[in-house]
């Protein structure tokens, strides 16, 4: 049985954060994979409920991992009707890159916008706990190495200077190491060099040097440089804007085996940018990279099988890979999978799970999922019924979508004064947390 007053967007592939949306947008599939400007790589890694597209950027954090849909306003109404579509907000996407999309991150989302890089880079310390007196001794002898002039070594302390590990973090020794393994021609040294430029740390920020250590890296088949270029050609960063050279990169870069170059292209045929649009090559390259694990890659592949405009709906292969997006932190993937649940699409319906996964992506500052969850406690599905939870979600969701004010009114109704002061104090302090 469908949840009434649940809705998912049916437009909502993730796309690439920066670049703009295609002119040919009105066309069905155009529609349906729009790219969403958050063309995000960054550090580590990596950029589509019906589905949108984003090239790929690594980690670039976001402030608002939003979606640039249009919030489809909700009836008013006891419980009232979630939105259609919604924008997201708080640390998911920075301002050049979107992590959220709805169907697809970047994208990811998925860091603070001041903080988010863009360009992917080699290495990073990992998840993993850290053991401080392993991790010093580590760094000593890859030190003693590097003073050697052994590039590789160079380019791992430079790494350690970067990220604080097993020593305190100093970008400017960063560069400095980064520097002279790339002298060396050391690709990973030289794409990450790159990322250093592109973003200011640890040199002044300089947009043309970052395009110049990409391509060095580029050259030598280096995937993950070769998506960094692409995305400095796709945003005209650095170098002239130019969306054939970009989806050239990408496609050397998805070939490498990369799978932000993957996403990235998938991005670029699914909207037809620098080469010809083919939706069903998209999805192809869309799940390369989701079988790697690329959380905005996984998100487009599941709403492009929700939709069913590519390929036969198959709603239990869509709730699979926004399964795998969502417990890696992409808010629209949790909202999405949300939906399912509320709905039993491709999945045993189950309002608790649902209203925890809404719940989750509300945090992260996604909309939909903020209104949503606002309806699941105005009607006591999956959760107790509690009005003032609803209030605080709805008006949280309203900064963004303001369609929500007949909701919010019809939500005051049942408060009293000093219960809306109250909430409304909790709201002005509140902030997206990012997972």
């Amino acid at each position: 049985m469908r949840a009434s007053n649940i809705e998912m967007s049916k437009s909502e592939i993730t796309a690439a954060p920066t670049l703009p949306v295609p002119s040919n947008a009105g066309r069905r599939w155009g529609q349906l994979c729009v790219l969403a400007a958050a063309l995000t790589l960054g550090s580590v890694v990596s950029v589509p409920a019906v589905a949108k597209g984003k090239t790929s950027t690594a980690a670039k954090p976001a402030s608002k991992p939003a979606s640039k849909s249009a919030a489809a306003a909700a009836k008013p109404g006891k419980g009232g009707k979630a939105a259609a579509t919604g924008k997201a907000t708080g640390k998911g996407a920075s301002k050049k890159t979107a992590r959220g999309g709805h169907v697809a991150r970047g994208a990811a989302v998925g860091a603070a916008a001041a903080a988010a890089p863009m360009g992917l880079e080699h290495w990073s310390p990992g998840n993993a706990k850290s053991d401080q007196v392993e991790d010093a001794r580590e760094f000593e002898s890859i030190r003693a190495t590097a003073q050697t002039g052994d590039a590789k070594a160079q380019y791992l302390l430079g790494s350690r200077y970067r990220f604080g590990k097993g020593v305190k973090l100093d970008l400017a020794q960063a560069v400095q190491w980064y520097r002279k393994s790339a002298d060396q021609g050391y690709a990973p040294a030289q794409s990450d060099l790159g990322v250093m430029y592109a973003n200011g740390r640890g040199v002044s920020q300089d947009e043309q040097q970052a395009v110049r250590w990409y391509g060095k890296a580029a050259e030598q088949g280096d995937g993950i440089a070769q998506n960094n270029l692409g995305l400095m050609y796709a945003e005209g960063r650095g170098v002239a804007k130019d969306d054939a050279q970009a989806a050239q990169w990408f496609q050397r870069s998805a070939q490498s085996g990369e799978a932000a170059g993957q996403y990235s292209l998938g991005v670029m045929l699914s909207s037809g940018r620098g080469i010809k649009e083919d939706g069903r090559a998209s999805l192809q390259w869309f799940e390369k990279a989701a079988e790697q694990g690329h959380a905005d890659a996984q998100y487009n592949t599941g709403m492009i099988y929700a939709v069913g405009a590519l390929v036969p709906q198959d709603l239990q292969r869509a709730a699979k890979w926004l399964d795998k997006s969502a417990n890696q932190g992409n808010a629209a993937a949790q909202s999405s999978l949300g939906f399912l649940y509320a709905n039993g699409q491709g999945v045993s319906q189950d309002a608790k799970t649902a209203a925890r996964w809404f719940e989750r992506a509300s945090k992260q500052g996604y909309t939909l999922a903020q209104s949503n969850l606002a309806a699941m406690y105005a009607g006591g599905q999956g959760v107790d019924k509690d009005m003032a939870k609803a209030y605080y979600w709805l008006l949280i969701a309203r900064q963004q979508d303001p369609a929500l004010q007949s909701r919010v009114e019809t939500a005051e109704q049942e408060l009293s004064a000093a219960e809306r002061v109250r909430i409304q104090r909790q709201v002005s302090a509140w902030k997206p947390v990012r997972e």
